[in-house]
């Protein structure tokens, strides 16, 4: 092409996650010439490793379904939660955009989403929280109909925490919490559905039925593919051009060479996070920490952060992450998150004293801040999750199934002898532990008296409804609570882990990133991962990663777009 460049487009999107794909087919859809590049061979980013929900206060189908909320009171919650970590007038942009996004998506792409009713908010008795609804999932999608791009989706390597064919959606897994005879149900149903995928079988392929990050990641991934959208993998970006001072196109490398792409309206950066960067991590955040502990994808190890730098970008929140306890179990390919066995009855988590130390069934990102609360004061890196055998015959513990489905002989001897801990009585268990068996004991019998109650008068665990949306229903007075005192023992060790991190390119309320002086960068937006959260430093419910950073996608593609 003249004028030195190799390739020219009107939008180019950096990454593949939700945020990107979704800013490429608004972009597309507004009549610009777009082109999507990802460094990975794989597209999804950690969309596609995710629980795939969406946080959205007052989206159409809460009203559908006769929830009531309004955008005034989602504004209330997250000014409330984010405490000032945020801006008011970005907050307000997002409630107030975000079920545009939506809307947009279900009437204009394969994106369709169900609403999650009974999914509270992470801090729903805040004011303006609510008790359900304001998550939503994507629905159910057949990998068959994305033909040969199917093997490009970025997915877990490793034993799923059910069964191989067993991929489900939200509402499904509470269901499978819900007691075993609820759970066969489930199970026979999603087995059968398997079993009668007629073209799948054929073909000898395995499970075709995408749930979560995966269904969200597959449908926008159709909706690019439908309307012919190119999206190139193996495709990093190196460098931004800069001229008169907008950023006009990158430099990156493909099939071994750099090409120049012109970029006439914009460049959208939505890389991902830094979570894989040991070095970035352990100059901003807390210790200890590295690269061990995430769920994040491989490739987020930051690269827009250096290659913002050079343009004049400004960063904050460096020192945040969506953070999450994990499991480390030597059968996956990376940590299992713990988002529901941490406050099933019959389990607590203790620190290296034999303590409890929080209200196991909070949040998880507050769980991990309690960890590292906790231990300035006493080790509680590694933390531990012990459960008594009643747990381990009725619920999962990662990736390991419950005991009714999956005794102990016949797990596979590295889950057995490395994963779990294991003993007859507690003394021996914290013996073999290295806890302090004494405190140990002490407090899990104090556990246990006040489990029998129903009450848990040191951390008030089970009083919120989003503590008691993953308990058991078939325990009373308390779903949240139950005493361990059946034997055998077991324990698995806890770190502090993370979705991926939250701190990046400062962006304003059309996602343009901004310089230290607060002045946008022209031709330069920002999403997802590689910006600093509009959710500050708090996560108010589930989803609250994805649908911001779709939200803010989707307004830089607006921006982008606008007639000049």
């Amino acid at each position: 092409m003249s004028g030195g460049w190799d390739e020219s487009v009107d939008f180019l999107v950096v990454g593949s996650g939700a945020a990107g794909m979704t800013g490429a087919l608004v972009a597309h859809e507004r009549g610009a010439r777009t082109l999507v590049i990802e460094k990975s061979a794989f597209y999804g980013g950690n969309t596609a490793l995710s629980g795939g929900a969406l946080w959205v206060p007052d989206n159409h189908l809460m009203r559908e379904q006769g929830i009531d909320d309004s955008r005034e009171e989602g504004l209330r919650y997250l000014e409330t939660v984010t405490a000032g970590s945020s801006s008011s007038e970005r907050l307000r942009r997002y409630v107030e955009t975000a079920p545009e996004m939506v809307r947009f998506l279900d009437e204009h792409s394969h994106v369709h989403f169900d609403n999650v009713p009974e999914y509270p908010d992470y801090f729903p008795e805040a004011e303006g929280g609510k008790a359900g609804g304001r998550s939503i999932e994507p629905q159910v999608f057949e990998a068959l109909d994305l033909g040969e791009t199917f093997a490009e989706q970025r997915m877990l390597i490793g034993y799923s925490r059910m069964m191989k064919f067993l991929a489900i959606t939200i509402n499904e897994s509470r269901v499978l919490l819900g007691g075993r005879r609820a759970a066969l149900g489930v199970i026979a149903r999603i087995a059968f559905q398997y079993i009668t995928n007629w073209r799948a079988r054929l073909r000898g392929m395995g499970n075709t039925r995408l749930t979560l990050g995966r269904a969200l990641t597959a449908r926008l991934r159709y909706s690019l593919k439908d309307r012919g959208v190119p999206l190139w993998l193996e495709t990093p970006l190196r460098e931004l051009i800069v001229e008169h001072g907008r950023v006009v196109g990158a430099l990156v490398e493909r099939e071994g060479r750099s090409l120049r792409i012109r970029a006439e309206r914009g460049i959208l950066v939505a890389s991902g996070g830094f979570e894989r960067n040991a070095a970035l991590r352990r100059e901003h955040q807390p210790q200890p920490i590295g690269a061990d502990w995430t769920v994040g994808s491989e490739s987020n190890v930051g690269d827009a952060i250096a290659i913002g730098q050079k343009v004049g970008a400004s960063f904050d929140l460096m020192d945040e992450a969506w953070w999450t306890p994990v499991f480390l179990p030597p059968t996956m390919d990376r940590p299992t998150p713990i988002i529901f066995e941490k406050g099933l009855p019959g389990s607590v988590i203790v620190n290296k004293s034999g303590r409890r130390f929080m209200n196991e069934a909070s949040p998880y990102n507050e769980v991990v801040k309690q960890m590292y609360a906790a231990h300035e004061e006493a080790s509680s890196i590694p933390a531990y999750f012990v459960f008594d055998a009643g747990y381990r015959k009725r619920h999962p513990c990662g990736p390991v199934r419950p005991g009714y489905s999956q005794p102990d002989w016949s797990l596979a001897p590295v889950l057995r002898d490395t994963f779990l801990s294991r003993s007859k009585t507690l003394l021996k268990l914290a013996n073999k532990l290295g806890l302090d068996a004494e405190q140990f004991v002490a407090a899990v019998e104090r556990f246990n008296e006040q489990a029998r109650r129903g009450v848990d008068e040191d951390f008030g665990r089970g009083e919120s409804s989003n503590d008691r949306y993953y308990g058991d229903p078939s325990i009373k007075p308390n779903p949240c609570l139950a005493p361990l005192d059946t034997p055998p023992f077991y324990a698995v060790e806890v770190y502090p882990g993370d979705l991926g991190t939250k701190g990046g390119l400062r962006a304003d309320n059309d996602a343009r990133v901004l310089t230290s002086s607060n002045e946008p960068i022209p031709g330069l937006y920002a999403a997802g991962n590689c910006s600093a959260s509009v959710m500050g430093r708090t996560y108010p419910g589930a989803g609250a990663t994805i649908a911001p950073a779709m939200t803010f996608g989707y307004l830089a593609a607006l921006h982008a777009t606008e007639p000049a």
